[in-house]
């Protein structure tokens, strides 16, 4: 009997453990949330302009709770136009989607489609882009140039969606990514060195000294863009090339405006040598890199262009360079 009357006694006695605090949206979480959502405002009233803001459904999560935004008319959570409803609840390392699938609890963070014709965004919040050994500032800076990127998909769903949905009925891989054409061509002889060249040219040309020498620069940057296609991109791979356009566009105004978000003072407070650097990183993910180049150009040549790549027609980086050099 001792050792039963020891043990409950040892029981009894046993400190209890703290308990787990309920998931709110609210404290850093709802602060971080109107702040990145305060920066994509900023931009969409400077830049942008954009006639018909989508207000996409919202899923943040850090490593415990998930935190569901839902567009709302009487939502107590408004930044801007933008109104939500905002529910928590905590996750077992698997975070729901709209469709009924779920993504573990990661680093990541994408725009998709609703099957109602809106559009959802997912994305982890800053606590999980923390590497380590990085400094705080590394990993915030970080989390918001992926929110900027990310966010700017869901303003251009509609029409660069579309164009998306018909290259797919033309015979682009159904698991087509940004990533499509550099790993498709990307190992063929002389694919790479073409690229980079093309690359670098529209680099050059966004910094540029005066104005006719980047209007030439961009010139000659689409040129060569225009004979990496023709080379590579054409017969029965045609549709790769279309791909390449539409890729380029959405990849390249995420990033610009991540980029934009990095030079602002009101934001990153980084130079535009600094933040360019930032954004390239390894330089391992062509479409996003190369992207960045062709808007930085634009930027350069003609800085009206994200009032028409933000409009619902679904203007792409070709017609955009057109546009510039036309003018």
């Amino acid at each position: 009997m001792i050792p039963s009357l020891l043990s409950a006694l040892t029981l009894s006695v046993a400190p209890m453990a703290d308990p787990v605090p309920p998931c709110r949206f609210a404290g850093e979480v709802r602060s971080w949330t109107a702040q990145a959502l305060g920066a994509w405002d900023r931009l969409d009233r400077e830049r942008l302009r954009i006639a018909q803001p989508v207000t996409p459904s919202i899923t943040l999560f850090d490593a415990r709770c998930a935190y569901t935004l839902t567009p709302s008319a009487r939502g107590d959570f408004r930044v801007g136009l933008r109104r939500y409803s905002a529910r928590a609840s905590a996750h077992a390392g698997q975070v729901a989607l709209p469709d009924g699938s779920s993504v573990p609890a990661s680093r990541l963070a994408f725009a998709s489609p609703t099957s109602d014709g809106g559009m959802f965004f997912i994305m982890a919040l800053p606590s999980l882009w923390q590497a380590n050994g990085s400094e705080p500032r590394d990993w915030r800076l970080l989390s918001m140039v992926v929110f900027m990127h990310e966010f700017a998909h869901t303003q251009q769903g509609v029409g660069l969606g579309r164009r998306v949905d018909d290259l797919l009925t033309r015979g682009l891989r159904r698991d087509a990514d940004d990533d499509i054409v550099q790993d498709r061509f990307g190992t063929r002889p002389g694919y790479a060195a073409a690229y980079e060249a093309e690359r670098d040219l529209f680099y050059r040309a966004a910094k540029a000294s005066g104005d006719e020498a980047a209007r030439a620069g961009l010139a000659q940057a689409a040129r060569r863009m225009a004979e990496r296609r023709a080379r590579w991109l054409t017969g029965t791979d045609t549709v790769y090339a279309e791909a390449d356009d539409v890729f380029l566009t959405l990849e390249g105004t995420g990033n610009w405006a991540a980029w934009t978000w990095l030079t602002d003072p009101r934001g990153g407070r980084l130079s535009p040598a600094d933040a360019t650097t930032f954004i390239r990183g390894g330089q391992t993910q062509w479409s996003q890199d190369h992207g960045l180049g062709i808007m930085l150009a634009l930027d350069r040549v003609t800085p009206d262009w994200p009032a028409i790549a933000f409009a619902p027609r679904g203007v792409t980086a070709d017609q955009l360079i057109a546009r510039a050099l036309e003018r």
